[in-house]
């Protein structure tokens, strides 16, 4: 496992010169870590959604939809 001192020992070995895109990549690095978990929080709690409706309720959706479409349309 990689320990903070061991990523602190390699930037100490960067120059100077390429520090500003270090920190750079650092920063963006950070943003993301971020929006992965709470992606992965979202994802867990859609998985727990239960629809509880009729066998044939995705078709009467559909219907229902196209009925809906229809009045405005006219």
């Amino acid at each position: 496992m990689v320990t903070r001192e061991d990523v602190v020992a390699e930037i100490q070995k960067v120059p100077d010169e390429r520090l500003e895109a270090l920190y750079l990549i650092i920063k963006d690095f950070e943003g993301r870590s971020g929006e992965d978990e709470s992606n992965q929080n979202v994802m867990a709690a859609l998985r727990q959604i239960k629809i509880t409706a009729s066998p044939d309720f995705s078709i009467k959706a559909k219907l229902y939809n196209l009925i809906f479409m229809k009045t405005l349309l006219y």
